[in-house]
C-alpha cells in the first residue's frame, strides 16, 4: 500500500461527504423526504419511481465510497478497487451530479497507486505471472 494512504483516505472521504445532497434531492423529487423543496410537478410516476430507486442506489454507492476510505485509512489492498468501484458505480446512479464526486473519489484511489506485488521489486521477468512456459528458437529453415 502506498505511503498516500492518510491523504487518499481523506480525499476519498471528502468526495463521499460532499455527494450526500445527490441522494436526498433524488428523494426530494421522488417525493420520499421534503429536504430541498423541489417540486416534481406534474411528472409521471414511473420518473418518480425511478428517482427514488436511483436514491437509494446512490446511498448504497455512498456506503461503497465510505467503507472505501475507511479501507484506504487502514492500508487494505481492496481500498483502490473499492474506491474505483464507487467512482464509476456513481456515474450510473446519479450522472450529472456524480461528476465533481467522482473525479475526487477517482483521484484518491490513484492517489493509492497501484497494489504492490513481489514481483515488481526485481525489476523485469515474467509480468503476467505464468509458469512452466517454454520457448526454443527456430531452427533454420523454420523461420
Amino acid at each position: 500500500m502506498s505511503d498516500n494512504r492518510v491523504p487518499a483516505a481523506a480525499l476519498a472521504a471528502f468526495g463521499a461527504a460532499s455527494a450526500i445532497p445527490i441522494p436526498l434531492a433524488q428523494f426530494d423529487f421522488a417525493g420520499l423526504v421534503n429536504a430541498f423543496d423541489i417540486d416534481s410537478g406534474d411528472s409521471p410516476r414511473a420518473l418518480l419511481v425511478m428517482a427514488g430507486v436511483g436514491g437509494f442506489l446512490t446511498i448504497a454507492v455512498l456506503a461503497l465510497a465510505f467503507a472505501g476510505a475507511g479501507l484506504a485509512l487502514a492500508g487494505a489492498p481492496t481500498a483502490r478497487a473499492l474506491l474505483i468501484t464507487a467512482a464509476l458505480a456513481g456515474l450510473v446512479t446519479a450522472m450529472p451530479l456524480w461528476i465533481p464526486t467522482g473525479v475526487v473519489i477517482g483521484a484518491a484511489a490513484i492517489l493509492l497507486g497501484q497494489p504492490s506485488s513481489g514481483r515488481a521489486a526485481t525489476g523485469g521477468g515474467n509480468v503476467l505471472g505464468s509458469r512452466g512456459v517454454t520457448t526454443r528458437t527456430p531452427r533454420q529453415g523454420e523461420v
